[in-house]
Order: C-alpha cells, then sequence, then structure tokens
C-alpha cells in the first residue's frame, strides 16, 4: 500500500508535456533536416568538394602569381595594348563616381514619390497595395541584368550604368522609404489634420521630420552599394573601373587588373567611411 501511495506521488512530480514545445521542437527538427538535405543537394550539384579544389589549386596559384606583383608605372610602349592602368584610373574613377551620384540620385527622386504613396498609412489600399507589388517587381531584377539590357538598347557608355543605378535604386528605396513613413507616430499628422492642413503640408511636417534621418542614413548606405556596383557593370560594358578591368582581362594583363582592383577597393574604402562618418553625424 505504501509503496503503491509512493508510485502514485512520484508519478504527480512528473510535469506535463506541453504540446506547443513538442510542436516547435518538431517544427525546427523539420527546419533544420530541409536546410540540411538543401546544402547537401548544393554541394553534389555543384560539384564544391575538398577533391575538386585540390585539382584546382594548381590553376588557381599560377593565375594569383599572374597578378602580382601590381603593374604601378607610368609610362606608355607599344607593347601594351592599352594605357597603363594608372594613367586610366583617373578618368575610369571619376565616370564610376559620375554614375553612382546620377543614379543614385534619380533613384532616390522616384522613391520619396512612390515611397509616399506606397505608404499603407498615407493612400488607399488600391493604390498602395500595386505600388508595393511594382516596387517588388522593380528590385527583383539585379543590377547586372538591368545593366545589360540597357546597353543592348542604348550602347556602350555611362548612360547605362546611371539608368541601372537608377531602377534598382528606385525599387529598394522606394520600399525603405515607404516602411520608414508607415511608422511614423500619427498623433501629429492627426492634429494637423484638425487643424485643416491639406495632405502636402501633413507629410512635410508631420511624417518628414519623423522619418528624415532614417531616409537620409538609407540613401547614403544605398550610395555606397551603388558605388561598388557600378565598378563591377563594366563587365556588361558600362563605362568606369569595371570596363578597364575587363578589357585588361580580356587582353591578358593581370597585373594591370590587379592594380585596378587594389584602386577599386581604396575608392569603396575611402566612400566607405565618408558615408560611415556622415551617418553617425545623422
Amino acid at each position: 500500500m505504501k509503496m503503491n501511495e509512493k508510485t502514485a506521488s512520484s508519478s504527480t512530480n512528473i510535469p506535463p508535456s506541453n504540446p506547443d514545445r513538442i510542436r516547435r521542437r518538431t517544427g525546427w527538427l523539420i527546419l533544420s533536416a530541409f536546410v540540411l538535405a538543401a546544402l547537401v543537394w548544393s554541394v553534389i550539384g555543384t560539384e564544391t568538394t575538398f577533391a575538386t579544389f585540390r585539382r584546382a589549386w594548381p590553376n588557381m596559384n599560377e593565375f594569383l602569381h599572374r597578378m602580382w606583383p601590381p603593374d604601378f608605372t607610368w609610362e606608355t610602349s607599344e607593347a601594351r595594348p592599352f594605357s597603363p592602368p594608372l594613367r586610366l584610373a583617373v578618368l575610369a574613377v571619376s565616370v564610376t563616381l559620375q554614375i553612382s551620384l546620377l543614379g543614385t540620385a534619380i533613384g532616390v527622386a522616384g522613391a520619396l514619390v512612390f515611397g509616399l504613396l506606397a505608404a499603407e498609412n498615407l493612400t488607399a489600399h488600391w493604390v498602395h497595395h500595386p505600388l508595393k507589388v511594382f516596387l517588388a517587381l522593380v528590385r527583383s531584377l539585379p543590377i547586372i541584368l538591368l545593366a545589360l539590357l540597357f546597353v543592348s538598347a542604348i550602347g556602350l557608355g555611362p548612360m547605362p550604368g546611371v539608368l541601372a543605378v537608377a531602377v534598382h535604386s528606385f525599387g529598394m528605396l522606394g520600399k525603405l522609404y515607404a516602411e520608414e513613413f508607415e511608422t511614423a507616430a500619427p498623433g501629429v499628422w492627426e492634429a494637423l489634420d484638425g487643424a485643416g492642413a491639406n495632405w502636402l503640408q501633413k507629410v512635410r511636417y508631420a511624417l518628414w521630420p519623423q522619418a528624415a534621418r532614417q531616409i537620409l542614413s538609407h540613401t547614403l548606405f544605398r550610395f555606397e552599394m551603388n558605388l561598388r556596383e557600378s565598378a563591377v557593370l563594366g563587365l556588361v560594358g558600362v563605362a568606369g573601373l569595371g570596363l578597364w578591368i575587363e578589357n585588361y582581362r580580356r587582353a591578358f594583363d593581370y597585373r594591370s587588373v590587379t592594380t585596378l582592383v587594389i584602386i577599386t577597393m581604396i575608392l569603396v574604402l575611402i566612400v566607405d567611411q565618408i558615408v560611415f562618418y556622415l551617418r553617425r553625424r545623422l
């Protein structure tokens, strides 16, 4: 009898099972198994193994030796297919910066308008919902694909790069701007609405003071990204650093490629530090 009472009392101390906890653990196990299966599938499909890397290492080692040391010569010679990279770097850096600046400015102008119209707290559902879908479609296109399309439509030069940067920035910043406007506190807006202010006045005095700092921060960060991407658009014919990197690569002048890659890294680092300082000051 005492044994049964002791057994019964000990069984009552067992905590009851928690169905929610079991479901969460089961969900995590299923998700982990799915991720692991996807990784294994990716490894098999891409043949990314240590054996493949070991077989490719001699070619990679030879390629790295051909890229070093960088070519910092200034003099031209008849044996070179192009001018020395240092002579071209000044013009190439200028064009890359111009593409980034102008493309970002055009994208920001469009994103501000569409960001306001796509904010749920500013427009009706039949206005902001289609615009959000449109912005999602625009930013779904990779910037390199946009540049390739604009090069095919317009031709070689910096203008396709400006348009590609502008369209891609427009899609991304439009989404971010709309989210910033949606998170603004409604108190000032309601007070201005009660005072009889029109829509533009309410945007100017109620929303913009709350969202301006984050909008400027997003804009600076986007400019930094556009500078990096502008240096790559030369692969599809857009003028700038990327174009000359591709030209030297096709000419098998890998030392000049290294020089321009180093210049690109220095340029991006300088702009990154400037943008970081400005964002901290906001």
